[in-house]
């Protein structure tokens, strides 16, 4: 079940964003136009969208997405306690299980935006690299990439899983 694999995501994001400072929040990420404190920020709208599909079945975006919100590492932090909540009452088997696999999949890349933000050598841990890339390499093909998710990016076979995950998801693997 994608539940486990999202709480090692969850982990992993908390793990990052309790490690920044607020200058950092106005560093650059390897998203273009984006700093760390914009991608929090992003992290909070997806989360809840996660929550509604959780609540209602289906995924709605936004209308505004957050900008300039004072706190952005409480919020996100927030945010990911109800939906935390979310999953223990859903009953939607499908949805449950669409919301770990897009929640592991955007903590775990998000996570790495922003921890290049305050370290250049930031990786994502090795073994829930490996694990996002099996689940979505398999769910995530040319016509599903849209507007979400740019091309892969050539890296090595032998690259880390860190590094081919984000290559995957379209970034460029800092070295």
């Amino acid at each position: 079940m994608n539940t486990e694999l999202f709480g090692r995501a969850t982990d992993y994001a908390r793990g990052v964003l309790s490690e920044l400072t607020y200058d950092d929040l106005q560093r650059p990420t390897p998203c273009e136009g984006w700093d760390a404190g914009r991608v929090v920020l992003h992290l909070a709208d997806v989360i809840d969208i996660l929550i509604g599909l959780l609540d209602t079945g289906t995924l709605v975006l936004p209308q505004t997405p957050r900008a300039n919100d004072q706190g952005p590492l409480a919020l996100v932090d927030e945010r990911l306690t109800v939906l935390w909540h979310a999953f223990s009452v859903a009953t939607d088997v499908t949805a449950v299980e669409n919301a770990a696999l897009a929640g592991a999949v955007e903590l775990t890349t998000h996570g790495w935006d922003i921890g290049l933000a305050s370290d250049r050598a930031h990786r994502i841990p090795e073994s829930l690299a490996e694990d996002v890339l099996a689940l979505v390499s398999a769910a995530l093909d040319a016509s599903a990439r849209g507007e979400n998710f740019a091309s892969p990016v050539d890296v090595p076979s032998n690259s880390s899983a860190s590094d081919r995950l984000v290559a995957f998801l379209g970034r460029v693997p800092r070295r």
